[in-house]
């Protein structure tokens, strides 16, 4: 049981550390501070340009920051 306990922690400790990580990503890529990345701010980013409108899932042509979690980088 407490090796379970201790496995659940690290991975909890892990996805917090991952999701802080693209908060910061995404505050530097949102240069106007809109709470979005348009598409000519994730210009910034090849591979987020290139990734732009598969990331775009509800097409409205800004990245929120959940639909910018999932951008792989």
């Amino acid at each position: 049981m407490k090796n379970l306990l201790v496995a659940v922690s690290l991975a909890g400790l892990s996805m917090a550390s991952v999701n802080a990580m693209a908060g910061d990503d995404f505050a530097k890529y949102d240069a106007d501070g809109s709470g979005t990345i348009s598409m000519s701010e994730a210009q910034a980013h090849t591979a987020l340009a290139e990734q732009f409108k598969e990331l775009d899932a509800d097409a409205n042509g800004e990245l929120s920051e959940t639909e910018f979690a999932n951008f792989k980088g």
